[in-house]
């Protein structure tokens, strides 16, 4: 199957603005992002998706290839107007333009794992959580899923609940989920096309709407997450990991 990985990038950021032209180490994150995407075996196409003309010069003049988009709500949105001009791809994948440290066999891995099951809709990944504290934080997002690895449900909330005067163990049985997406291209124009769910809403989680809606997302366990880029504090973190 043709694998289109389209990786959405924009300059507005309420906490960190301006931050995919950032620099890490003599380039800019967002291209150290590319960079590190070229790393998949199974990617036939990169694409940067932007709003904004900064972005799409910076990532073309390192010969990466970028397209502008309209203003959209979400990052899925954008990818979504971008896999419209790619109309051969059958999977495509939603990378994000600030995790420049992504191991480039975790999304090989949801797209290997989409190949050799043709039910799955989408799919994602998650990782154990290291401790409890971690498991409570709201910013956290937890998914549950089934014996088979098909997603249950996801929650900013400290998910499951334990029965009054059991062992909380909770965070044992969540993983944390990472927000990298593979999309079936029927699957991603039919989310598209649905209306923001009940559920989606009370927790500002759109891959509710899938669920809601009868879409199947398989999440795929990794070890861990990769150290992503939301604060310049973050920045300075990876910028030490680059340099080590």
């Amino acid at each position: 199957m043709n694998v289109l990985v389209v990786i959405p990038s924009r300059h507005g950021s309420s906490r960190f603005p301006g931050k995919p032209l950032a620099d890490l180490h003599g380039r800019p994150l967002v291209v150290r992002t590319v960079e590190r995407a070229t790393g998949m075996r199974k990617a036939d196409r990169i694409v940067v998706a932007t709003d904004d003309e900064r972005i799409l010069q910076a990532v073309q003049a390192a010969g990466y290839k970028a397209e502008m988009t309209g203003d959209h709500a979400t990052g899925t949105d954008r990818i979504g107007e971008v896999a419209a001009r790619h109309p051969d791809a059958e999977i495509i994948l939603n990378l994000q333009g600030d995790e420049p440290l992504l191991d480039p066999g975790i999304p090989d891995l949801l797209v290997s794992e989409m190949l050799s099951d043709a039910s799955i809709d989408i799919a994602t990944c998650g990782h154990p959580f290291a401790d409890p504290h971690a498991w409570r934080n709201p910013n956290a997002v937890k998914v549950l899923v089934d014996h088979w690895g098909q997603a249950l449900y996801f929650s900013r909330a400290a998910i499951p609940g334990s029965f009054p005067g059991r062992v909380d163990r909770g965070h044992e049985l969540a993983l944390r989920h990472v927000g990298l997406y593979a999309f079936r291209r029927n699957a991603l124009e039919r989310f598209l096309d649905l209306k923001p769910s009940p559920l989606e809403q009370a927790e500002g989680l759109e891959q509710l709407r899938a669920l809601e809606n009868g879409l199947r997302l398989k999440v795929m366990k990794i070890d861990q997450a990769p150290v992503g880029v939301d604060t310049p504090a973050d920045l300075e973190m990876v910028r030490k990991i680059w340099r080590d």
